[in-house]
């Protein structure tokens, strides 16, 4: 379960005040697939970053996998993002002088119970590109490679930042398609923020924020697969 209770968290620039959470609560069961959507600056973003443990809150609680985060230091927030979390970017973020696996074998050195290197490639079709490099591949494949860095881990929590924000609408259901089948295999919680509201269709839970604030929770009983997500 990911539950936060009353949880804000504010910016400082010079002598403006950005209140980038404002009293958040928010309960999202584990094994879900739960989607973020809002315009820009909503607030999406911080919550994600709040949730991985890449930043603190300013107050509030916040529960992730029985784990009281908001009490956490700045090394248990470190070993909570290492053991549980798995991130990836619309950027995607890949190491330019590695190859597919050894940009994957980064994931795997950081855990402690990482999954099979090989299996992951096959599941992320990249198994026959192992040996090539970032450069070599299209946005697409770099966005699995990105993936399978992530799921190697073998984390409990998949947090995803407009994961098809640079990719076109063929591309783009197809990594949807892969993250769906990931959370069914794997029984991996999956967060994923978009400005599709379309990407809503295939998600257990909508989550939609706007300045700061969660207004609205949405439970979608009937998701749909990927491939019948309409592209906005």
């Amino acid at each position: 379960m990911i539950a936060l209770k009353n949880v804000s968290k504010q910016y400082q620039s010079g002598e403006i005040i950005v209140k980038a959470l404002k009293s958040v609560s928010l309960e999202l069961p584990q094994g879900s697939i739960s989607v973020i959507l809002g315009p820009s600056g909503s607030g999406k973003s911080t919550l994600v970053n709040v949730i991985g443990g890449i930043d603190t809150i300013d107050s509030g609680e916040m529960t992730i996998f029985s784990q009281s985060l908001h009490h956490f230091s700045v090394k248990e927030l470190t070993n909570y993002r290492r053991h549980y979390v798995g991130f990836i970017f619309q950027s995607y973020n890949l190491i330019p002088t590695l190859t597919v696996k050894e940009n994957v074998e980064v994931g795997s050195e950081i855990s402690d119970s990482p999954l099979d290197i090989n299996e992951v490639l096959e599941r992320v079709g990249m198994i026959d590109k192992q040996g090539k490099y970032p450069h070599q591949l299209s946005g697409g494949e770099q966005q699995r490679v990105a993936i399978a860095r992530a799921l190697v881990k073998n984390p409990k929590l998949l947090l995803c930042d407009e994961p098809t924000g640079a990719l076109d609408e063929e591309t783009g259901k197809n990594i949807l398609q892969l993250l769906q089948e990931i959370n069914v295999k794997f029984k991996t919680t999956i967060l994923l923020i978009t400005h599709n509201p379309g990407i809503g269709e295939m998600a257990n839970w909508v989550v939609k924020m706007k300045s700061g604030e969660v207004v609205a929770l949405e439970e979608n009983k009937t998701p749909l697969s990927a491939e019948q997500v309409k592209w906005v």
